[in-house]
């Protein structure tokens, strides 16, 4: 071989050295990535093994509780099976989050002023405070609202004393039930002493505090009333023609959703209004997902009515007890599918790895052969160089 043939394959060989250095580091780059991505896969793994759902209680056999994944449904609608009674509030603005029914029957049907009348209407009786013609208890035929603050639109000769309404069925089970010297009749006199003084406070409280009384004594009375059909002005007795959504209906069989609307009224009352939930949600899903993330991230907040306390009160899931009814668990569906997922994806990562290796261990045994082969050359080189140059020696 000639020198100048030598040196021209020297040439090649050195650039073809350069091509697989050159793509050896390529490779080495891709690994590296490879490795980044094993560690943004195992942090992801890592991170929903630690994610939690929050469950909620329902049902008791024994001193056993059935917990089921929190929704908005199942949290924040009425379902006497729950163990207990939740309301859901926005962290911006405090208002409560409630069903399409109850903004529509609170905000635009205007039962926003009384929490029973609220209540009736929530269980569907929204007609049912008055008879439509005849006696027109309470002095005020066909008010459908149990308060009425607004003194100007008041008939004093009707009722010299009262600034406040019963509505007609009310004042019907009070006229039939209550006689001087009641202690329900106590209450009745503290309202008419009250109203006689200008706090409107003062007034409201008496009324409440009557009225309340009057419920808690004579809610059957009143609901047995509210069921009746008044379009005739004579069926006004307890026992008369009842509305056929209501046939077979007890008190019995709606108290517990009647206390549960009134206390619900209390808690949207004194956060200042309430919001749809359609609306927090965009109109989609209010699943435990969804309810996870709201309370996670601290824009929903939850309060528990407290029988003892007789009032309304800020809980959470991670300050939760045997009281409140809420659990925060590891989802063992999620845990499966996140396994699942970090296993097929570390198999690709793993199968790229190993291909980038045999391409390297490849290239390795090419660079070899051709450090070789230079070798050879550099080697037929000398070798002609000195028996070139040897005869002027």
């Amino acid at each position: 071989m000639g020198m100048a043939a030598s040196q021209a394959n020297l040439l090649s060989i050195t650039s073809r050295m350069h091509d697989i250095e050159y793509k050896a580091q390529n490779i080495e780059s891709s690994k590296i990535e490879l490795a980044t991505q094993k560690d943004e896969l195992y942090q992801d793994y890592c991170d929903k093994l630690d994610a939690k759902k929050i469950q909620v209680a329902y049902g008791m056999n024994g001193l056993q509780r059935s917990y089921v994944d929190a929704t908005f449904g199942n949290v924040a609608t009425y379902d006497p099976s729950r163990q207990q009674q939740y309301a859901l509030r926005m962290a911006d603005t405090g208002k409560v989050i409630v069903e399409q029914k109850v903004y529509e029957i609170f905000k635009e049907q205007g039962f926003n002023t009384d929490k029973y009348a609220f209540a009736w209407a929530m269980l569907g009786l929204n007609e049912g405070f008055s008879w439509k013609t005849g006696e027109g208890y309470g002095g005020r035929q066909g008010e459908a609202l149990g308060i009425n603050t607004d003194e100007s639109n008041w008939n004093a000769e009707q009722n010299t004393t009262a600034s406040l309404l019963m509505t007609d069925v009310e004042k019907k089970v009070f006229d039939e039930n209550v006689k001087e010297g009641d202690p329900l009749y106590g209450y009745y006199e503290k309202f008419l002493e009250a109203d006689k003084g200008e706090n409107k406070i003062d007034k409201y409280d008496a009324f409440h505090n009557f009225r309340s009384q009057l419920y808690s004594q004579y809610g059957k009375e009143i609901y047995q009333y509210m069921i009746l059909d008044k379009s005739d002005p004579n069926n006004t007795d307890i026992n008369g023609v009842v509305n056929n959504d209501f046939k077979g209906k007890d008190w019995a069989d709606v108290e517990n959703e009647f206390n549960y609307y009134t206390r619900l009224f209390e808690e949207i009352s004194n956060a200042g209004g309430c919001v749809s939930v359609d609306e927090i949600a965009g109109g989609g899903e209010t699943n435990n997902e969804w309810f996870n993330s709201m309370v996670t991230s601290g824009r929903m907040l939850i309060d528990m009515w407290v029988d003892n306390k007789n009032g309304w009160t800020e809980t959470s899931v991670a300050t939760c007890s045997t009281n409140n009814y809420l659990q925060e668990v590891s989802d063992e569906a999620d845990l499966k599918k996140a396994e699942a997922e970090y296993e097929y994806e570390l198999g690709l990562v793993n199968a790229k790895d190993k291909k980038f290796d045999k391409e390297l261990s490849k290239l390795e045994t090419e660079r070899n052969a051709l450090n070789t082969e230079m070798e050879a050359i550099k080697k037929v080189k000398e070798d002609n160089i000195k028996r070139t140059f040897g005869i002027f020696s």
